[in-house]
């Protein structure tokens, strides 16, 4: 059903996919001139991304206390801040940021509020979660001697929730990079104008000097969340200097960003009442039609969109990812796992612009560039698994003359189908926000009425299509969530029959 919604074609990609690689051919070697032009709006990309991912710390922060539980004993304010939350995480940071264009004008402060925004509502949810998993015994007896609800939630829980929150952040902080790269395509700031502007003049040697140069800054961002990562794990006396030099470098980049871009004069309360007129009274003859153009049949199409995208990057991630684990090819898997950095480093709508010249505008260059996108994602979470797992059951069959593939079946599988199965439905509930975002380049779906509509003030019709999102994004959530849960359970099962 999904092939034929999204008009797969294996033939036009066997007859025309060679463009794609013709393209991305003519950007190397790159225009090493260009990059005096690339520093300043790649300047504005990092500022955007450590920015919006600073100050989303401390909403996530915030909103972790007040959806707690233990802390907030008020049931209607909790359960409002975590639909709200909810609501937010489902939007697409592109999204976001044509919205906040509206509110505060172009510039890097709409990127700035939409990866705040976006950052916030992600480890709000996260923290909650966690915090209402934390042993509360020390928070109680604390409290029982006088230290109050929220002092004891800070000295025993929160400490608990920490290290997991620290490690979320700094997941967020790599994928906010990539986010913050293509912003640009909405007026939100960063590298992304530029991107966007070389891309549409077919200038693909200036197009790969940015792209190296991201790559690069990626990269980077990546090591620096690893070595971080580790750090805490090993040392819990290093964790207090580390947020003090942490706390201190944002604050001076605080500092610099004010000095060198202005702030917005004021908010234009005018496009946000029509906004938010438009949210909350949106067309429900879009919402409850059934024609072509209107919100189920562009839900659908959505979903058909990014459920190819997750089939087919799961499939090219598990050729890759075997092929890139250090622990079965050694020092050879390098060159493979550069090659995934680069999948995840190029943002998802260079990748949409480059295969819409392939194939066309519609659903099925969506598709292919869901598909090379989850490729990068999928093999890493892969690899994380293949790393991890205990190659002792597997072992032990092979030396009782087990063959290879009942070997491999009963020694690795059960250990890495939770881990694979968890990646792919989280992988897919990421598609569908991506997919949303790529109707800005025209690559199906109800990203690109959507967009039409927020362009042409259309806010009903806007709103309508943003409910209509939310619910398809909600639903997979609550699907995915299952099942993560059910294959917790038969692991937490198998362990206790063991």
């Amino acid at each position: 059903m999904s092939i034929l919604q999204t008009d797969f074609s294996l033939w036009l990609l066997w007859e025309r996919g060679g463009r794609f690689f013709s393209m991305a051919g003519e950007m190397f070697p790159p225009d090493t001139q260009f990059l005096t032009q690339v520093l300043a709006p790649l300047r504005d990309t990092l500022f955007i991304s450590l920015m919006g991912t600073g100050l989303g710390a401390f909403i996530g922060f915030a909103g972790t206390v007040l959806c707690n539980s233990y802390v907030n004993r008020n049931n209607a304010l909790r359960a409002g801040i975590k639909t709200a939350v909810h609501l937010v995480r489902c939007i697409p940071v592109l999204i976001l940021a044509l919205l906040c264009t509206f509110l505060f004008g172009l510039g890097v402060w709409p990127g700035v509020a939409a990866i705040t925004v976006s950052t916030g509502a992600v480890l709000t949810r996260l923290g909650y979660e966690d915090s209402e998993n934390a042993d509360l015994r020390t928070a109680r007896a604390l409290e029982f001697t006088g230290g109050g609800r929220l002092k004891a939630f800070l000295s025993s829980v929160w400490r608990q929730v920490l290290p997991g929150y620290i490690s979320n952040l700094l997941y967020l902080l790599e994928s906010n990079v990539r986010n913050a790269a293509v912003l640009g395509f909405v007026g939100a700031g960063g590298i992304g104008l530029l991107l966007n502007e070389k891309l549409a003049w077919r200038e693909y040697p200036k197009v790969g000097m940015m792209l190296c140069a991201l790559y690069i800054v990626v990269s980077g961002a990546e090591y620096l969340s690893e070595f971080l990562r580790k750090n805490l794990r090993d040392e819990k006396a290093g964790m207090v200097r580390g947020y003090e030099i942490t706390f201190l470098l944002f604050s001076v980049i605080c500092g610099l960003f004010f000095l060198l871009e202005k702030t917005p004069e004021k908010m234009n309360w005018k496009a946000f009442q029509s906004i938010l007129a438009g949210v909350v009274s949106p067309d429900v003859t879009m919402l409850c039609s059934l024609q072509s153009g209107d919100v189920p049949a562009l839900l659908y199409e959505t979903f058909c969109i990014a459920f190819l995208g997750t089939v087919g990057g799961t499939i090219c991630a598990l050729f890759f990812s075997v092929f890139a684990s250090f622990r079965i090819f050694g020092k050879a898997a390098f060159p493979v796992r550069m090659l995934l950095l680069l999948f995840r480093a190029v943002p998802v709508l260079v990748f949409g612009l480059l295969w819409i010249r392939v194939t066309g505008p519609g659903a099925f260059a969506g598709v292919l560039t869901l598909t090379v996108c989850s490729v990068g994602f999928l093999a890493k979470r892969f690899l994380i698994a293949v790393d991890s797992i205990d190659l002792r059951p597997y072992e032990a069959l092979r030396a009782m003359g087990t063959p290879l593939l009942p070997a491999l079946r009963w020694g690795l599988v059960p250990q890495l189908l939770p881990h694979y199965v968890s990646a792919v439905l989280y992988r897919l509930d990421i598609n569908l926000r991506e997919s949303a975002a790529l109707g800005l380049v025209g690559a199906g779906g109800i990203g690109t009425t959507l967009v039409l509509a927020m362009n042409h003030y259309e806010w009903s019709q806007a709103g309508s299509m943003l409910w209509g999102l939310l619910a398809l994004v909600a639903v997979v959530g609550v699907f995915s969530e299952t099942y993560r849960k059910t294959f917790r359970l038969r692991a937490l099962g198998s362990k206790q029959e063991k």
